[in-house]
């Protein structure tokens, strides 16, 4: 972890001390979001609320001929209006780095660093955590209509309260892009992640948990793999179909409860390493004017949760795995203004249809959202 952090640093003040002289500049974005949501938690009991979120990023950007550099903070709330002790903030100050090459700047190396802390309350307090998260990745070009991404990101999580669910996290990517004379792009992404836990835990024939010391081998590790095409019809439309799967290749995800009462579909803030499967969406794209967008998609996704059983209402166990499949529809619409706003506005329905009753659920999700840059 360290040694990683380390290299990221020194490369991101290498960069900065050769490319003097910049240009500097100092930016404020504010943004206001609103959403009525009919069920927040995701499960049978259909318990609805506004949350309204709001968010601050400022920070000081430089940019020279071959590289940019900004370093900013942002923060955000979301304030909920029934369930009040949900409400929760985060802070984060965060480094990125930006460096151009080739014969018209078509390479491009990123570098990002970033340290945050979650807050909640009252009984949700058990979510307090702190961040720390560190990415690079170099897009090259291959030719002229062919890109290619490799990537790292390292993340840290720690959490005060529960210790047993802080990780750390490493992703190695690559993502290869193709465009055809047709106006058709191509895509295609390959992911490899490993969550690494500070303890292992082991659960008998009784159910009952027992602790050892950490290891050097990963807890979970998943593969997956994305591919793209999206496709240009007429002038302002396109269509994209995606299809991704994803296959836990070790096994050892934890979930919050080991039992039946966990309170979210997911352990912690939808942690994708807890569930495998093939998941497939399709989106209409269509510019409506200079300034005006619209965006239709829908999508399919299997979740097969491994190492978590089925319940019935009355906690007794149905089922070795819990097993979700879940539909969506989303209707997405951004207008930009003269005078300098955004608005967006989006609707999801969903239908997450499971064998374990407590998750088998309607969801509508309706928000409206309001940047300003200053």
């Amino acid at each position: 972890m360290s040694r990683a952090i380390s290299l990221i640093v020194v490369t991101l003040v290498l960069t900065s001390v050769s490319a003097v002289p910049a240009r500097a500049q100092f930016d404020l974005r504010a943004g206001v979001v609103g959403m009525y949501d009919d069920n927040i938690n995701n499960n049978y009991l259909q318990v609805s609320d506004r949350i309204t979120t709001l968010n601050l990023n400022s920070g000081y950007s430089l940019e020279s001929s071959s590289w940019g550099a900004r370093f900013f903070y942002d923060g955000i709330l979301n304030y909920y209006q029934t369930v009040i002790e949900r409400t929760n903030q985060f802070h984060s100050a965060n480094l990125d780095v930006t460096h151009y090459s080739g014969e018209d700047d078509e390479n491009t190396l990123s570098l990002e660093l970033s340290y945050g802390q979650g807050y909640y309350r009252d009984d949700y307090s058990f979510y307090n955590h702190s961040l720390i998260s560190a990415s690079a990745d170099y897009e090259y070009s291959l030719s002229g209509t062919m890109i290619n991404r490799v990537g790292y990101v390292f993340r840290s999580v720690h959490f005060a309260e529960l210790s047993d669910f802080s990780y750390s996290e490493h992703v190695v990517t690559d993502k290869f892009t193709l465009g055809l004379p047709t106006s058709t792009t191509i895509i295609a992404q390959a992911d490899l992640g490993a969550k690494f836990y500070p303890t292992t835990i082991l659960t008998d024939g009784s159910n009952q948990m027992r602790r050892g010391s950490a290891t050097i081998a990963p807890s979970v590790t998943q593969l997956s793999g994305m591919v793209r095409i999206g496709q240009g019809i007429i002038d302002g439309t396109g269509l994209s179909l995606t299809t991704r799967y994803q296959w836990n290749v070790q096994k050892q995800t934890r979930y919050l409860s080991s039992s039946y009462g966990a309170i979210s579909d997911d352990e912690l803030f939808d942690d994708h390493y807890g569930y495998e499967g093939l998941q497939m969406s399709l989106m209409l794209t269509q510019v409506l004017s200079e300034t005006m967008l619209l965006r239709i998609t829908g999508g399919w996704q299997n979740k097969i949760y491994s190492t978590l059983g089925a319940f019935n209402l009355s906690g007794n166990q149905v089922a070795d795995s819990r097993l979700d499949d879940r539909s969506y529809v989303s209707l997405y619409v951004q207008k930009e203004f003269d005078i300098g706003f955004t608005l967006k506005g989006t609707y999801e329905f969903i239908r997450n249809a499971s064998n374990d009753p407590y998750y088998d659920y309607r969801n509508n999700a309706a928000t409206l959202q309001i940047s300003v840059p200053f």
